[in-house]
């Protein structure tokens, strides 16, 4: 089959691999329709490994021969239990990982921590192998119980967002949302947008996002959100709230100017969530902390957000379809990194499609 490759740090090449082979009761083939590219997978190809920045706590180099791509649908292929029989020709959603159920983190419910996760386009979990599965392919695995059949009307490109908005519904979890308060993000790519969107379902007032592009901010004028600029953050929220203060904050940058623009802006007893690990010095005042304010992180999903994810595109409580700016088939991979990649961004969420 074909597939793009990450052969090394910002090498990728589209190539002929084997297809995947099933090896136990619960894997599944899945003809990929629709795979996205994440975020990650831009940090992946220059050489992070931001699942092990956010789990472990620290970087592992990537092997070579990582087939990327995680955020995935299609049609099941093949099946290898009688369990799963009836979902040949099905066009499913997929949970791109699989966590071992035995460790610390897995019986004490935090299983988004498990450091024997399974993760299809990362490497992670797999041992040592030629090729590493992913869904930058014509066919990928999955598990026949962490699927999610698609209702009609909605397409593949559509419930291929769902892995986005599984690390929104768990970054809103991290800290209860009071009913009408304001919250902000910072940083409106695809990651900030799908929080924004969830924290609305949640029950926040107004959503701030800050966010400079031009053309993610023709996306998020889409959404029902107030877009600011992120050297005025506190006059707008002045302007709208009557005080510069929000409930939470939702950092998709993670960088030392965001933390110390922001911080500042949350209100006393208020929670700040990072989702953007760096290996990076982050200093502040520790009095911005007082008034029992909390800083956290959030890292990776749990299966129920997964599952609440799929639940909130499939009733359409969620719009993924606006924030994909080109659907593209895999040979042109070279052209959708570039648009990501350009400085500024010239594509706001690409997804690598094949024919119905």
């Amino acid at each position: 089959m074909k597939a793009v490759v990450l052969r090394s740090p910002q090498v990728l090449e589209y190539m002929e691999v084997p297809a995947p082979k099933l090896s136990r009761a619960e894997e599944i083939l899945i003809s990929v329709r629709a795979c996205g590219i994440c975020g990650s997978d831009l940090r992946y190809w220059q050489g992070e490994n931001p699942w092990a920045l956010h789990t472990l706590g620290h970087h592992v180099d990537n092997p070579p021969n990582i087939i990327m791509g995680h955020e995935y649908a299609g049609i099941v292929e093949q099946v290898n239990s009688p369990a799963y029989e009836h979902l040949l020709g099905a066009r499913v959603g997929v949970q791109p990982y699989r966590v071992c159920g035995q460790c610390e983190y897995c019986r004490s419910g935090r299983h988004n921590l498990c450091k024997a996760t399974i993760h299809m386009g990362h490497a992670q979990g797999w041992g040592k192998m030629e090729f590493y599965p992913g869904a930058y392919a014509e066919y990928c695995l999955a598990w026949g119980d962490l699927v999610y059949p698609i209702p009609e009307g909605i397409s593949f490109q559509e419930a291929a967002m769902a892995d986005i908005f599984g690390v929104a519904v768990h970054a809103t979890g991290r800290t209860e949302i009071p009913k009408g308060a304001a919250v902000l993000c910072i940083g409106g790519g695809p990651i900030g947008l799908s929080i924004a969107q969830v924290a609305r379902v949640r029950g926040a007032g107004k959503v701030f996002v800050s966010e400079t592009s031009s053309m993610a901010r023709r996306v998020l004028e889409q959404f029902d959100l107030i877009l600011v600029e992120p050297r005025s953050i506190h006059e707008a929220l002045a302007t709208h709230l009557g005080r510069p203060e929000v409930a939470v904050i939702y950092d998709t940058v993670g960088s030392a100017e965001t933390f110390g623009e922001a911080l500042p802006l949350l209100a006393a007893s208020g929670t700040y969530v990072n989702l953007a690990v760096h290996a990076a010095s982050l200093p502040f005042n520790p009095i911005l902390v007082g008034s029992e304010r909390t800083i956290t992180t959030s890292s990776n999903g749990y299966y129920e957000d997964v599952s609440e994810a799929y639940d909130l595109i499939f009733s359409r409580q969620v719009k993924g379809g606006p924030m994909i700016t080109h659907c593209l088939p895999l040979a042109e991979y070279k052209r959708a990194f570039d648009l990501l990649l350009s400085d500024p961004r010239q594509a706001y969420k690409v997804v690598f499609t094949a024919a119905s």
